[in-house]
């Protein structure tokens, strides 16, 4: 009687932690939906204040949206951002992440290359547009360089900074044990750097879709950038919210589809798993 007693009080426990985990997700998603529906009643609001060619409505603008998707044109124009924006973010993190660690480990190189990071990151990603459109004309190099100028300096500042968070008695330990350069990095530098470098990701990610939206906005001739240029110039406003949405959706995609899986995989390795 007594054991039949505990399984009760045990499942009754139980239940209420399972049903308190339901309220917590429960409520999560209702303060997300509020929020959702808030965004789209003062969308709705501006559309009834401003003039349809100043704010298009939420309704218009999904009705625009339907048109695009339905389009060719549209996909080819959203893999050709995507490529440019992961072609950018790929080639500007990886130079961030060796000038970063090339930096942070040698004093010398790091008072060269202050001067530089200073620049890239005071211009702002308009004139720097201007100067790739005057290099390399318009397209897919002018965008990739644009994100990838945006990009380095945020990565090396990140990975430069996550360098010095490193004890200084591995680094030695290392060094001591004479290990090879390959395994040093594996070992030492790249879990020591991986909290910060993933820290910048996200934020790298945004600029990212924003910059490659702003360059091929001002020289491309194709891209979801190109396609809000085309809306601007004819004043077609619900299709220029209904770009601003697939830039979105873009990001989203970024973020969820393939920033989050790998932060989810740096993180574990870094506990003890294996990154192979």
């Amino acid at each position: 009687m007594p054991t039949l007693l505990t399984k009760r009080q045990k499942f009754t426990f139980e239940g209420i932690v399972v049903s308190f985990q339901k309220f917590l997700i429960a409520d999560k998603i209702f303060y997300r939906i509020l929020g959702i529906i808030i965004f789209l009643v003062s969308w709705q609001a501006l559309s009834q204040i401003f003039n349809a060619m100043i704010v298009a409505s939420p309704l218009a603008t999904i009705q625009a949206l339907f048109t695009l998707i339905t389009e060719t044109k549209t996909w080819r124009y959203i893999v050709i951002t995507l490529f440019r924006l992961i072609a950018g973010l790929f080639l500007g993190s990886i130079i961030g992440l060796l000038l970063g660690l090339a930096a942070g480990t040698n004093k010398k190189i790091r008072q060269v290359l202050e001067p530089i990071k200073w620049i890239s990151m005071t211009i702002p990603a308009i004139v720097i547009s201007i100067m790739a459109m005057l290099w390399f004309g318009m397209g897919s190099e002018q965008v990739i360089f644009v994100v990838i100028i945006i990009v380095a300096p945020i990565t090396y500042v990140n990975t430069m900074e996550g360098r010095f968070a490193i004890d200084e008695k591995l680094i030695e330990m290392g060094r001591c044990f004479n290990l090879p350069l390959k395994l040093f990095f594996k070992e030492i530098y790249l879990p020591g750097i991986t909290a910060s470098v993933i820290a910048g990701f996200a934020l790298t990610a945004g600029m990212g879709v924003r910059v490659v939206v702003l360059a091929e906005f001002m020289g491309a001739h194709d891209g979801i950038g190109y396609g809000l240029s085309k809306s601007y110039m004819y004043l077609d406003t619900p299709e220029l919210f209904a770009w601003i949405l697939i830039s979105l959706a873009l990001l989203g995609l970024l973020e969820f589809g393939i920033l989050k899986p790998m932060k989810t995989h740096l993180m574990n390795w870094k506990k003890g798993g294996n990154l192979e």
